[in-house]
């Protein structure tokens, strides 16, 4: 096998961890795989890969070697698309992986206007929260908010979506508008529980620059955004989200927005994706389009 194959088969393998699976791919039996890549061990002269009966783990030096191949295989497509169709420039397949809410209210109303502009673009959307797995699920980018993990990763900051306290108005009118954070403790309140931690999510407040966290007693607790919000916007109780999420109850008059003098800015919200040594271009398309969703979607009030 040649020396380029055995990295395109190299990356397939680390990143899903098959034998098979990546020889499949490529149109060859798992023994061919597995001998192709001993021989590119025997040629480095390092182990790639650790295996065992039931997986297959990238070695230290083989995340080194995945990191170098991922710029050079990923230039080499961007040389062969641009070869292929000099007029379609901007082509294949990307995944990029968002928390479910900005997927669903962000990303995805506008993803139709992006593939019209590039017909040979694909893109495959993982609507997923919690820390991106680049290697594993054969991740180009991601959203994610919060602290950038400690890898070897490029971020760029698109900004902060604030966390509004909101209520439907039938239910204020029932139970009273809070006044400071302290009096919720006398309200019916809705929780999201914690994706990492299993727990219910602190409230969080912020007031002269100084931001504090709240734990709550709520009444009914959700894994996930959208029945939160229905919850609230059909006068269950108090609900505390990032803006995005609740911006089209709140244009429509379902939910009001409250303890505004407490509101917290929020956590920065970046686009990421692994160092490259030269950004394909798709790579940035994609990147510019996020950017461009983020902002518009920041100028709802």
């Amino acid at each position: 096998m040649d020396r380029l194959r055995a990295m395109q088969l190299f990356q397939r393998v680390a990143e899903i961890g098959s034998f098979s699976r990546a020889g499949q791919e490529l149109g060859i039996s798992s023994s061919v795989a597995s001998n192709a890549i001993k021989d590119l061990e025997a040629h480095l002269g390092v182990q790639l890969l650790r295996r065992t009966t039931r997986s297959v783990k990238v070695t230290g030096e083989g995340n080194r070697y995945l990191e170098r191949i991922r710029v050079i295989l990923s230039e080499i497509d961007d040389i062969e698309e641009e070869v292929k169709d000099a007029g379609r420039k901007v082509a294949g397949l990307m995944r990029l992986q968002t928390p479910v809410g900005f997927a669903h209210q962000i990303v995805a109303p506008r993803l139709p206007a992006l593939l019209g502009e590039y017909p040979g673009l694909s893109i495959e959307l993982l609507a997923r929260n919690g820390l991106p797995d680049f290697v594993g699920e054969s991740l180009d980018a991601a959203v994610f908010i919060g602290e950038i993990p400690e890898r070897d990763l490029v971020a760029r900051v698109m900004g902060r979506s604030p966390f509004v306290t909101c209520a439907a108005p039938d239910y204020l009118a029932r139970h009273g508008t809070p006044a400071t954070p302290q009096d919720l403790a006398s309200h019916h309140t809705i929780g999201i529980r914690s994706s990492e931690t299993g727990a219910s999510l602190d409230w969080r407040f912020s007031r002269g620059g100084e931001v504090s966290r709240m734990p709550m007693q709520c009444r009914a607790t959700f894994e996930a955004s959208e029945p939160a919000v229905e919850m609230a916007a059909s006068g269950g109780g108090i609900l505390q989200m990032i803006n995005y999420l609740v911006a089209p109850e709140i244009l429509s008059g379902r939910l009001v927005p409250i303890l505004n003098d407490w509101l917290y800015p929020g956590a920065e919200i970046a686009f990421i994706h692994p160092r490259h040594t030269r950004r394909p271009r798709r790579l940035r398309v994609l990147e510019s389009f996020v950017v461009t969703c983020f902002r518009e979607a920041a100028q709802t009030p």
